[in-house]
């Protein structure tokens, strides 16, 4: 089957969106992210994007497993992980450097401290050593180092997925409940921060996304589309705004009870989270179909390059958001400095995809065989 005829530009629409909406609440005292998805909902743009990112793998590799085997699916996957392990390492090394010079010239606020890096400034060999080995994340490096250890279990899940979904999320969710149980994570840096995005909570999501995507394909007839469904997950939508408003504009998150179920906790992934993202998914899912005539308009055609190009976005957003961070800081006139930040940085994100997406057309030219036959 060919993958690109499996491509559903609706999921590189969703990401593209949410990318950009990362890059735009990764610039500390935003005013525009008071906007974002996160003030409005019990989740934010993290939770779409790794379940848009769990039913992207699944059609990737699992038509891949179907069509070449096993073997060749954990090497694609292989091949995908060592892409952004790499992309990690660079975006570490950009940003530090980055951020280390800033602090030696301007002093505007704490540039060391806004990235955690302070463990790379005392001490840079053991922290070099600790970022290949990705137990030292400095401050916005989280979702990289998810999506790795996600595309490591990708292969497995994938089979388990195919073979029996239930099984899959079985097991996805006794490792999600005993890791929210006994608090499992992961080290982030030797002050005994943890990994922002807990990896052993958040891969129910991944899962989630695996098992949308295979019985879309396999047993669509499972999904009910009925009205009433319908009503419950607006519902739940409008519900959801009304109680995490006021909670965020008021910041009174730390008094809510059951801290694990209210949307304070994202490092474990709360319940709420998880509702709250299949909501999101089922309404657009109920209104927009694959073949929508509004995301054949530009503006559509550029969130879903955003999402195409993915990886290079996000490094670009995350890299423009630091740059931001810095001007709106050093800038004696910070609202104007915040509106071109985000004006030029969306900006910049759009035409980067935009320019990959024509490179990648005319490679596609260049490789075609020609119309034109010689006599």
């Amino acid at each position: 089957m060919n993958e690109k005829r499996e491509r559903d530009c609706r999921l590189d629409f969703c990401r593209g969106v949410a990318l950009i909406v990362i890059f735009i609440d990764h610039i500390p005292d935003n005013p525009l992210s008071a906007w974002t998805l996160r003030n409005f909902s019990f989740c934010d743009a993290a939770e779409v994007f790794v379940l848009i990112s769990g039913m992207a793998s699944y059609m990737a590799y699992g038509s891949r497993l179907a069509r070449l085997g096993f073997v060749e699916c954990v090497k694609a996957i292989g091949r995908n992980c060592a892409r952004i392990y790499l992309a990690h390492l660079l975006l570490i090394g950009v940003l530090a450097s980055l951020m280390l010079w800033v602090a030696s010239h301007f002093s505007g606020a704490d540039y060391i401290d806004s990235l955690k890096l302070q463990w790379l400034v005392e001490n840079p060999a053991r922290a070099l050593m600790a970022t290949l080995t990705l137990t030292y994340l400095p401050r916005l490096m989280d979702i990289l180092p998810l999506y790795i250890l996600l595309l490591a279990i990708a292969p497995a899940l994938v089979v388990m997925v195919r073979r029996d979904y239930r099984i899959a999320l079985l097991l996805s969710t006794t490792v999600y409940l005993l890791a929210w149980k006994f608090s499992w994570n992961l080290s982030a840096d030797k002050y005994g921060r943890e990994w922002y995005l807990d990896p052993f909570t958040w891969q129910l999501l991944y899962t989630i996304g695996m098992t949308l995507a295979h019985l879309s394909r396999t047993a669509p007839q499972k999904f009910s589309w009925e009205r009433r469904w319908l009503f419950a997950a607006v519902g739940f939508l409008i519900m959801a705004a009304i109680i995490a408003w006021p909670l965020n504009r008021l910041n009174l998150t730390s008094f809510a009870p059951f801290s694990y179920m209210w949307p304070t906790d994202k490092t474990y992934l709360s319940p709420l989270r998880i509702a709250n993202v299949l909501a999101l998914l089922y309404v657009f899912a109920f209104f927009v179909s694959p073949h929508a005539p509004w995301l054949k308009r530009r503006a559509a055609e550029m969130c879903i390059s955003c999402g195409r190009h993915s990886l290079t976005v996000y490094g670009m957003g995350l890299v423009l958001s630091c740059i931001g961070y810095v001007m709106i800081q050093e800038s004696g006139a910070p609202n104007l400095a915040n509106l071109a930040v985000n004006i030029l940085g969306i900006a910049i994100l759009l035409l980067t995809a935009a320019m990959l997406d024509r490179r990648e057309d005319g490679r596609l030219a260049a490789v075609a065989p020609s119309p034109i036959r010689a006599s």
